[in-house]
């Protein structure tokens, strides 16, 4: 018998065939990770034998089954006939199971063997991490693992002292009670062996990155860099300003991922490495604690002498790491320049000095001084003077350094300044302020003392309340010279950058000899005082610069507001646009624009004025052709009046063709203003037939047009309900898109009374709407039919944790982390009781931690559960095999897909044939035939690429074996599967046979529209075998009587078939509420023709 087996199976079964069933992935060149070894890199060639080139390992397929069972050679052959279904002597093997059952002996060795290795592994890490982190002095803060080896060695070692003397029972019982421990110890010791670092070690890295970046800055090059950078984040933090001119020194404007594209409508560009910055993560806890009397501060009692309490909240500060992307990083829909840049002779100079005048805080005089002194700060006199005749840019930049001085340096303002804080203090090492401002240690003791305050996080570390010196609010007369001729001059240096006037760059030489034997702690401080200094500066003279220019009447942007402006112009269109002199622009009207002094003439007018003054003018005595125009006072050649607008037509092209007109931003924002106020009016310009646009007519009806080969496209929306009410050609290419929108009014009866430019964005907007009506409408049709229940047919989708909310909801909610997965209440109840992690999902875009339940009872909004813990869950698994009890719908749906997909079909559990992993030779030897009964529908998704069906085989076959998707949980594809395609409206079975796949016929039913069809060319004798799918689609009545004969039909057939004929017997609303259509210009019959992005939506 055993010579019979051993034969059965080696004629019968390769190598490779045992290693791909036993889960060894093997590749289409048969390498694999040889399991007889620690193995990282494929070194086993696997074919009908086996060789391993690094430990040597060699023989047939029943040594391999053998060796890797650890079973004899006879069990191994049986253990193959039994598993593949071979025959031998005539009988079928008897199926046993070679599991060998352990002993309790040898479960507690094993336990004890795990745990002893744990703890041990544990040890060595804690030793290492007391050596390498232990202090460098005593005023260094302690890293928080040198704590934790601090405070956790003793304890570990006492351990493993158990493990080595104590008795079995006290072994057992510390293992029964500590197994969770362990299981956490030892996954958090295969993420430290990974080189995972948590949030607080990526934390400590950047701050270590920080504190060197700090101590390398005061090299004249590098601080000069660092102060454009802050000047341009002078919102941000030292340490955040610190961290983005170390990664991105040239960034001008940064924001996150999410916002990005949904604030900014921009996205990030493929292949871009983020900025890394510090970003607060606050977490919300509730404590009881004592309520105390406002007046004796003394704890309240309550009628039975017990202390009341009452519930408050605390924000623990919490920080974590986050990706930041600057805007030369990005791409999408251009941003407008926000503000003038100030350069060279520092254009509206009066009003920028009248703006640093009220920004100081003490009068600004001018005086004749020597050549070497620009000016000078007196505190006795408390006043700031500055030397007469310097130029513009001189005067700036000395008035900032010495209003830095007056703000940062008067010695009277800081006698009674206070000097304590309280701080909250972990024991991990971490400090954050709590409460700022006290004048003695005295009272931040007592308020730290009434507060009575503790917490312990979930690193176990305990927080407290502490009580140290403000080192930011330290008197300012203790400071050299030296110290503060740095500030005051880095502080001029920054805000003139900001405004971009540029000065000297030789002041700060002594940069460098300056911070030498400086610590650290003053380097930072230093930083912190001209960071916090500038930001404050810069905010007070923007504000009173608009101010001033408001009280003026000085337009304070020299760039135009375009929608087109980019946030940064090239260097030479900076030039160009400073050479511009700065003036003023008003608007003219003319009864006669040909000759202005014929008739009424109107002038210095704003535009409204001239608007409403237009058309006012009658046209019965119109003298000539009226029209709209500007008149420039810039001082410039180009001074004076010229014509926008001339009868219906402004005329861009014109003004464009002058250089001065187009780089002047206040002829290009008259011009762009007065085509918006005026939408009827024919624009000649490039931009002038734009190829889609979007109108307001009688705030009634949104007009949708855009131009196409034969004239221009239109579709009609009801503004209140967004309801899609018409759509059509005007077959005239010849005629302007303003003209066109004209004549489409008249059409239509629809008033020209108001017609005004609409935002593009609100297309989407009106589009989904209407398809969302669209499906409404189908869905109603097809319950109002006399059809079965059926379920609506689509392909596998990823298993969600709760179908109740979807991602789309957690966005609208305010959160967009996409690692996230949304769940309601009632699910994260189910999930938490479960043992997953739970996080409450906050609409500013953060998420906390769940500890307890009542926490999920507590808050109001959404849920949601790491992606990746729901993916390795039960429960995943669990949604992910409910899909086999659902075959006939799901193999239904895949039929009827009217896009390319595929569908992946694996021998059943039960394998009655005894077909698993047998080639189509073996199948025809034996005369099999492969039965559709036999097969469990595995996985059905679409095609994600282009190319013909062989080479999507080959792509399917190597992904699910080598990148299977999440939700796959079955065997990797291998000999005896059974692939469909459907491409092309066709549908093909392959079989993956030994090498490659063969197609096969007759797996699947034919499609049942081809065999009704076929039936009714019988009939005719016009067998042509081809489906008629496609210029002859099925009517409402088809598809029922198809529905009532037991076939089944799509129900977005239906929708589609019945929205054709609705159309077909009423063409349009609009066109019912008239007499009859106008026949004046020539229109084709209305249709939806929705822009290319949402035609997929169309039914």
């Amino acid at each position: 018998m055993a010579e019979n087996v051993f034969e059965a199976v080696k004629q019968s079964v390769s190598t490779k065939e045992a290693a791909e069933f036993y889960g060894i992935k093997v590749s289409r060149t048969g390498m694999a990770c040889c399991p007889f070894h620690d193995d990282k890199n494929p070194s086993m060639k696997v074919d009908q034998r086996f060789h391993c080139f690094g430990c040597g390992e060699d023989g047939d397929v029943i040594d391999f089954t053998a060796k890797l069972f650890d079973l004899s050679p006879k069990e191994a052959a049986e253990k193959l006939a039994q598993d593949f279904g071979l025959i031998y002597d005539s009988q079928v093997p008897p199926r046993r199971r070679y599991v060998r059952q352990k002993t309790e002996a040898q479960k507690f060795r094993e336990d004890r063997q795990r745990c002893y290795r744990v703890l041990s592994d544990y040890y060595h890490l804690l030793k290492k991490w007391e050596a390498d982190n232990s202090p460098r002095t005593p005023e260094e803060e302690p890293h928080p693992r040198f704590v934790e080896a601090i405070q956790k060695k003793t304890y570990v070692e006492y351990l493993l002292d158990l493990f080595l003397y104590e008795s079995e029972e006290e072994q057992k019982a510390w293992i029964a009670e500590h197994t969770a421990e362990i299981t956490h110890l030892e996954r958090r010791l295969k993420i430290m062996a990974e080189n995972k670092p948590t949030n607080r070690e990526r934390l400590r890295e950047i701050t270590d990155g920080i504190e060197q970046g700090i101590k390398e800055l005061f090299e004249s090059e590098k601080y000069m860099s660092y102060l454009s950078v802050m000047s341009r984040f002078h919102r941000y933090s030292v340490n955040n300003t610190m961290l983005i001119y170390m990664q991105k020194p040239d960034a001008t404007l940064v924001a996150g991922y999410n916002k990005w594209k949904d604030q900014f409508e921009r996205h990030v560009k493929k292949g871009e490495h983020g900025i890394t910055i510090i970003a607060p993560t606050p977490y919300k806890k509730k404590i009881e604690e004592q309520k105390l009397d406002p007046d004796t501060k003394a704890p309240i009692l309550d009628k039975d002498g017990k202390i009341v309490t009452e519930e408050k909240e605390i924000e623990i500060p919490m920080f974590r790491p986050v990706k930041v992307f600057d805007v030369s990083q990005t791409d999408g829909k251009p941003l407008p320049e926000l503000a003038s840049s100030l350069s060279g002779n520092v254009p509206n100079y009066e009003a920028f000095m009248e703006a640093l005048r009220r920004s100081a805080p003490v009068p600004i005089t001018f005086e004749a001084m020597a050549a070497d002194t620009d000016g000078y700060f007196s505190a006795d006199h408390q006043k700031i003077a500055i030397r007469q005749g310097m130029s513009e840019v001189q005067t700036v930049s000395a008035t900032v350094h010495e209003i830095a001085h007056s703000k940062l340096h008067d010695p009277k303002k800081y006698e009674m300044l206070p000097s304590w804080k309280v701080v909250l203090e972990s024991e991990g090492g971490t400090k954050h302020d709590f409460k700022l401002d006290f004048a003695t240690e005295r009272e931040a003791e007592q308020f730290a003392s009434d507060m009575d305050w503790c917490y312990v996080d979930e690193n176990q570390f305990e927080w407290r309340l502490a009580v140290e010196e403000d080192p930011t609010t330290e008197k300012q007369a203790i400071k050299n010279r030296h110290t503060e001729e740095v500030e005051a001059e880095s502080i001029s240096y920054a805000v003139c950058k900001y405004f971009g006037i540029e000065t000297g760059e030789n002041s700060f030489g002594y940069i460098a000899s300056w911070s030498q034997g400086k610590e650290l702690k003053e380097l930072r401080a230093s930083l912190e005082t001209i960071n916090k200094t500038s930001g404050t500066l810069i905010s007070d003279i923007e504000r009173h610069y608009k101010e001033i220019c408001k009280e003026r009447g000085i337009d304070p942007h020299a760039k135009a507001e375009s929608e087109t402006a980019p946030i940064e112009q090239p260097a030479d269109a900076i030039k160009v646009s400073d050479r511009l002199p700065t003036g003023d622009l008003t608007y003219y009207v003319a009864e006669c624009m040909e000759f202005p002094n014929l008739g009424e003439y109107h002038d210095n007018l704003s535009l409204e004025e001239a608007i409403r003054i237009y058309q006012e003018i009658p046209a019965e005595r119109m003298n000539g052709i009226k029209g709209i125009g500007f008149e420039l006072k810039d001082g410039s050649d180009y001074e004076g009046p010229f014509p926008i607008l001339t009868g219906q037509t402004i005329d861009l092209d014109t003004i464009q063709a002058i250089d001065y007109y187009r780089d002047n931003p206040l002829v290009q924002k008259a011009v762009k203003e007065l085509a918006a106020a005026m939408p009827e009016m024919e624009v000649l310009g490039a931009d002038a037939n734009q190829q889609e646009a979007l109108f307001l007519i009688d705030d009634a009806t949104y007009l949708h047009i855009q131009s196409c080969g034969s004239g221009w496209d239109y579709t009609l929306y009801d503004a209140a309900s967004m309801k899609e009410l018409d759509g059509g050609q005007l077959d005239m290419p010849e005629i302007s898109r303003m003209k066109a929108v004209l004549q489409i009014c008249d059409d239509n009866d629809l008033g020209r009374d108001s017609v005004k430019y609409a935002p593009l964005s609100m297309i989407e907007t009106l589009q989904e709407a209407a398809y969302q009506q669209m499906q409404a409408e189908a869905s109603q049709m097809a319950a109002s039919s006399q059809l079965p229940e059926a379920q609506e047919q689509a392909l596998d989708e990823y298993p969600m944790p709760d179908e109740q909310v979807s991602t789309p909801d957690m966005q609208e909610y305010g959160y967009f982390y996409d690692g996230m997965l949304p769940v309601t209440r009632e699910r994260a109840l189910e999930l938490d009781a479960a043992g997953l992690t739970v996080y409450v999902l906050h609409e500013d875009n953060t998420e906390s931690m769940v500890f307890d339940s009542q926490e999920i009872m507590d808050h109001g909004g959404i849920f949601g559960v790491d992606r990746e813990e729901w993916e390795k869950s039960p429960q995943f698994h669990e949604k992910v095999m409910e899909r086999q009890e659902h075959q006939q719908e799901r193999e239904q749906a895949f039929l009827s897909q009217n896009r390319d997909c595929f569908a992946i079909y694996q021998v059943s559990r039960d394998d009655p044939q005894n077909v698993r992993f047998m080639n189509l030779d073996w199948l025809k030897s034996h005369n099999i035939s492969i039965d559709r009964s036999n097969y469990d529908l595995i996985y059905t998704a679409p095609l994600r690429e282009s190319g013909t069906v062989p080479e999507q085989l080959e792509k399917l076959y190597q992904q699910f074996n080598l990148e299977k998707p999440v939700d796959f949980h079955s065997p990797s594809m291998s000999v005896s599967d059974i692939v469909a395609i459907r491409q092309d409206g066709k549908v093909s079975c392959h079989y993956c046979d030994s090498v490659g796949f063969t197609q096969i016929l007759g797996f699947l039913p034919e499609n049942p529209l081809k065999n009704a069809e076929m039936m009714l060319e019988d009939d005719y004798g016009m067998i042509d075998g081809i489906i008629n799918n496609g210029a002859k689609e099925p009517t409402v009545a088809e598809l029922e009587q198809q529905a009532r004969s037991g076939q089944p039909i799509s129900l977005m057939e239906l929708a589609a078939a019945t929205h054709r004929e609705e159309r077909e017997k009423k063409k349009s609303v609009m066109e019912q509420l008239k007499g009859q259509p106008k026949t004046e210009h020539k229109k084709t019959a209305p249709k939806k023709t929705a822009p290319k992005k949402s035609a997929e939506r169309e039914i």
